[in-house]
Parts: C-alpha cells; structure tokens; sequence
C-alpha cells in the first residue's frame, strides 16, 4: 500500500500539476507540499498545519479529505506509541543510577578521606 505521501504525489502528477502550480492554487508553501508528499511531517509548523494543509492539498487534488486526514490520523497516533519520548524516559532512568552510584562513589570517597585525616590527627596526637 502507498505511503499518503506518495497517494499525494501520485494524484498530482495525475492532474498534470506541479508542486509549483498547486503551491499557487492552495497558497500552501512549495517545501510544506514536499514535506507532505515525502511523508516529512516534522518538516511543518505543527500538527494543526499538517491536517490543514492535508485538508486543503486533498481537496485541492479532488482527493476524499476525510479519509486523508483519517489515514494521517492513524498514522500521526501509531508512530506516538513508538515515539523516542518513550526511548527518552529509559535513558534517564540509566542516567539517574548512573547519577546515583557516582554519589555513592563520591560519599565513600569522602568519609574515607575523612576517616584518614582523623586518623592521622590522632596518632599525631599519640
């Protein structure tokens, strides 16, 4: 099954249309229909402008608007279940024992070092 970029791109070579040409039509910008067309999402200003401009491009190519922005939708919350967002939360769970040991690592270091120091101090002493 074609990507809905690729549906894009295919009904506008279809029509004859380049992205120039429906760039004027839809006053959609030339590198936000490449975007759409290369299924870049992360190329546009926000969600919002990606269901509209896909809402305007569709319409534009007599494509069904509906199902195109039900397509994106599905797509836009299966790849939030795969986000790094996810991937971010383990790092910093590493990151915090990491964090957690290198105190550790730091406290026995300096109990031991103050352990000697009094140490010293007392067979001075003696």
């Amino acid at each position: 099954m074609a990507s809905l970029g690729e549906q894009l791109g295919a009904a506008r070579r279809a029509r004859g249309q380049s992205l120039e040409d429906v760039s004027n039509d839809t006053n959609i910008s030339k590198r936000y229909l490449e975007a759409l067309e290369e299924d870049n999402y992360d190329m546009l200003p926000g969600q919002v402008y990606v269901v509209g401009f896909l809402g305007s491009y569709a319409k534009h190519l007599g494509m069904d608007t509906e199902a195109v922005i039900k397509q994106y939708n599905k797509l836009a919350t299966f790849s939030k279940l795969f986000d790094e967002s996810a991937y971010d939360t383990v790092a910093k769970r590493k990151k915090r024992r990491v964090n957690r040991k290198r105190v550790v690592v730091l406290l026995i270091a300096l109990l031991s070092t103050i352990l000697c120091l009094v140490v010293l101090l007392w067979l001075r002493k003696t």
